[in-house]
């Protein structure tokens, strides 16, 4: 169902997505963004997920699940990288309104991020914001 942005207040989820993060997920991530630099692993000798492809997988639910239009601009983003992940873990990523204001011609809407492990141990928090056309709302 379509999304009306205008209707979106602060607190409401926006999207709440379960992932695996898996090893052919990364190997795409990596390649997207050109990264040929040396694997992370852990002491156990585990590999570790980079930390950006986790905020990466974050943005996934927000941008499908309130279908982000054309012309939408990714202005700005916090992100708190508090446990490492590893690959072929579970992870829980929700998004919730933290504002959303209307500036002349454009929308400016600010999502909380928050991904959780299985154990629900918070992994990463942040915050992004995306400014797109006031008048794409759609009803």
């Amino acid at each position: 169902m379509p999304v009306n942005y205008s209707l979106l207040e602060i607190g409401n989820i926006i999207s709440d997505q379960k992932y695996t993060l898996t090893q052919k997920e990364i190997e795409l991530y990596l390649k997207s963004v050109q990264d040929d630099s040396d694997r992370l692993f852990n002491d156990s000798g585990i590999e570790l997920a980079p930390p950006m492809s986790i905020a990466a997988l974050s943005l996934r639910g927000v941008v499908n699940d309130l279908q982000i239009p054309g012309g939408t601009l990714h202005v700005g983003q916090e992100m708190e990288f508090k446990k490492s992940v590893e690959v072929g873990e579970d992870l829980r990523c929700v998004a919730s309104v933290a504002s959303n204001n209307v500036r002349g011609d454009w929308r400016f809407l600010a999502v909380d991020l928050s991904v959780l492990r299985s154990s629900s141990d918070e992994v990463m928090v942040g915050k992004s914001t995306i400014m797109l056309p006031a008048e794409n709302k759609i009803e």
